[in-house]
C-alpha cells in the first residue's frame, strides 16, 4: 500500500512538471531541472506545489528557475532544445520514481515482533546461516528413552490447574532474541536457539562487563581465606565448587547480541582465590569437555535455568578427582556403574514463568547404582516450597528436591569420610552422587558458614557450591558464624 501511494504521487509530480515544461517550451528556453540525489520525495511535491508563489516572489531556491525569453536565430532550434531538455527531465524523474519505489519494497515495517517471514506458528525459520528452531517440547531424538522409568515421584496426586498462573501463557510467539518479563523480577527469559531459554538474571555474568572492583574482591577472597583457615584448623579440607550458567556452556546458542566475554568475574574469582591457596574446582572445564565430545548428550535442560544430572555427573567426577588426592577411601563412581533411565523433568523453570509449565515437557536423565548400594536417607528440616518446586520430585524414603536440609549415610562406605555441603539449587544434580561416596553426607541450602553445625556433621571434606550467577551473594556472607 505504502509504494502505491509513492508510485501516484511521483506520476503526479511527473505529469504536473511535464505540462509546466511544455507550456512554456514555445515561448522560452529553460535551464534543466536539478534534481539531486539527497532530495527527498516530500522536497519534490512541495516545490512542485508552490511554483506558481516560488516564480511570483523571486525565490532564488526554487527548482525551476525562469530565465528571459530566448533569442535564438530559429523557431526550430528552440524546439530541439527545448525537446532534449525534456528528455533529461523526464529520465531524472523516471530514475526518482525508480529509486522511491525499490526504497518502499525493501523497506522493513517498523514491528513490536519478529519479521512475520520469520515465525510461523511459533517456529522461527532458518536464520543466519544456521536453523534454529524453537519447539515447545525439546525433543530427544539422540537419546533412547524406551526404557523410562517413573523413578522419581512428581508431587502426590498432582493435578494441572489450567488456570493457575503457571499455565497462563505470557506470550503468544517465541523467536530468538525474546526477552520476556515474568512475574517476578529474577524470572525474566531470554528465547535463544533451538528451543534453549535463558534465564535473565545470567547477563551480567555473561559478556564480562561487570567485573569487581579491587576493594570489594580482596573483601571477598579474603572471608573465603579465613573460613579455609577455620576448615584446616580442625583438621578438615575445603573445596569451592563453581558450576557455570547455562548460558556459559551453550554459549552458541544464545541470540544474536550477545557475546560471551573472554575475561569474566568467573574469571576473576577463581584467580584470585586460587593465588591465595584455596582448593576451587572450575565446573567448566569438565561441562566444556563433555559438550565437544559429545555435543547430542545435553548437560542442561532447554526449557530451565538449571543443569541436569547429566552435566553433575561430569562435574561430580572432577570434584571427586580432586578430593581424591586428600581423601583416597572416598569412593568414586564411573559411569558404567549407572543404569540411565529417562523420566519427565519438573525442572521447567522458564516456562513456569512464562505461563506454558503443563504445556511443555522435557525428560530429564535419572543415574541408579546397578549394585544396589545406596545411601538412605538420614533425616531433614522441611520448609515451605516455592515456585516449580511445589511439583519437585519426592522419593519413597522422604527425600524431596525442594529441601533445605537434609542428611544421607551411606554404610557401604564406613570407611570413606564425611561431607558436609554448602550449596545452592544446582546442588540437586548433584547429591545423587555425592551420597553414595561419602559415609556420611549433610547438605545444606545456605552460604552461611556455620561452624558449629559443620563440627556437629562429623564431615571431613567441607564443600562450598556455588553457581555462577550467585558469586557475589556467596563471597559476600561473613566469613564465619556460629
Amino acid at each position: 500500500m505504502k509504494s502505491y501511494k509513492i508510485i501516484k504521487l511521483l506520476a503526479a509530480v511527473f505529469l504536473t512538471l511535464l505540462m509546466i515544461l511544455l507550456a512554456a517550451c514555445s515561448e522560452r528556453t529553460e535551464e534543466p531541472v536539478d534534481v539531486s540525489d539527497t532530495e527527498t520525495e516530500s522536497e519534490v511535491a512541495t516545490d512542485t506545489e508552490s511554483e506558481s508563489a516560488t516564480e511570483s516572489s523571486g525565490d532564488t531556491e526554487s527548482e525551476i528557475e525562469s530565465v528571459p525569453e530566448s533569442e535564438s536565430d530559429g523557431e526550430s532550434e528552440t524546439e530541439s532544445k527545448s525537446v532534449k531538455e525534456t528528455e533529461k527531465i523526464t529520465e531524472k524523474v523516471t530514475e526518482r520514481v525508480t529509486e522511491k519505489v525499490t526504497e518502499a519494497e525493501t523497506k522493513q515495517e517498523d514491528t513490536t515482533g519478529p519479521d512475520p517471514s520469520l515465525v510461523v506458528d511459533g517456529i522461527s525459520t532458518p536464520t543466519g546461516g544456521r536453523i534454529h528452531v524453537y519447539a515447545d517440547a525439546p525433543s530427544l531424538e539422540y537419546e533412547d528413552t524406551s526404557n523410562a522409568l517413573p523413578y522419581m515421584q512428581m508431587k502426590a496426586n498432582y493435578t494441572p490447574d489450567l488456570y493457575a498462573s503457571y499455565n497462563r501463557p505470557v506470550i503468544k510467539k517465541f523467536y530468538p532474541g525474546l526477552l520476556v518479563n515474568g512475574p517476578q523480577d529474577y524470572s525474566t527469559t531470554l528465547v535463544g536457539y533451538d528451543g534453549f531459554l535463558f534465564c535473565g538474571d545470567t547477563f551480567a555474568d555473561f559478556d564480562g562487563t561487570s567485573l569487581f572492583v579491587s576493594d570489594r574482591l580482596n573483601t571477598l577472597v579474603n572471608n573465603m581465606v579465613t573460613r579455609n583457615e577455620w576448615v584446616e584448623s580442625v583438621g578438615k579440607k575445603m573445596y569451592i565448587v563453581f558450576v557455570p550458567n547455562k548460558s556459559s556452556v551453550y554459549s552458541d546458542y544464545m541470540p544474536e547480541g550477545y557475546t560471551l566475554g573472554s575475561y569474566r568475574r568467573m574469571d576473576q574469582v577463581i584467580n584470585a582465590l586460587r593465588d591465595a591457596g584455596i582448593n576451587v574446582i572450575d565446573g567448566r572445564e569438565s561441562l566444556l569437555a563433555a559438550k565437544n565430545s559429545n555435543p547430542a548428550r545435553l548437560l542442561y535442560y532447554k526449557t530451565d535455568t538449571h543443569w541436569n544430572n547429566h552435566g553433575g555427573f561430569e562435574v561430580y567426577r572432577q570434584v571427586m578427582k580432586e578430593i581424591q588426592k586428600d581423601f583416597p577411601n572416598v569412593v568414586m563412581h564411573t559411569r558404567s556403574d549407572y543404569q540411565i533411565n529417562y523420566c519427565e523433568t519438573y525442572m521447567k523453570d522458564q516456562t513456569y514463568y512464562l505461563g506454558y509449565y503443563d504445556a511443555t515437557s522435557e525428560i530429564g536423565p535419572v543415574y541408579t547404582l546397578k549394585n544396589g548400594q545406596t545411601a538412605a536417607f538420614a533425616g531433614s528440616q522441611p520448609r515451605d516450597r516455592w515456585g516449580q518446586y511445589v511439583f519437585a520430585y519426592q522419593w519413597p524414603n522422604g527425600y524431596s528436591d525442594h529441601l533445605y536440609y537434609f542428611k544421607w549415610r551411606n554404610d557401604f562406605n564406613s570407611s570413606a569420610p564425611s561431607m558436609y555441603m554448602l550449596r545452592d539449587s544446582y546442588s540437586i544434580a548433584l547429591t545423587g552422587f555425592f551420597k553414595d561416596s561419602f559415609y556420611k553426607s549433610t547438605y545444606n541450602w545456605t552460604y552461611y558458614f556455620s561452624t558449629s553445625d559443620i563440627l556437629n556433621s562429623g564431615a571431613d571434606v567441607i564443600i562450598c557450591e556455588v553457581v555462577e550467577k550467585n558469586i557475589s551473594s556467596f563471597l559476600g556472607m561473613s566469613a564465619l558464624g556460629n
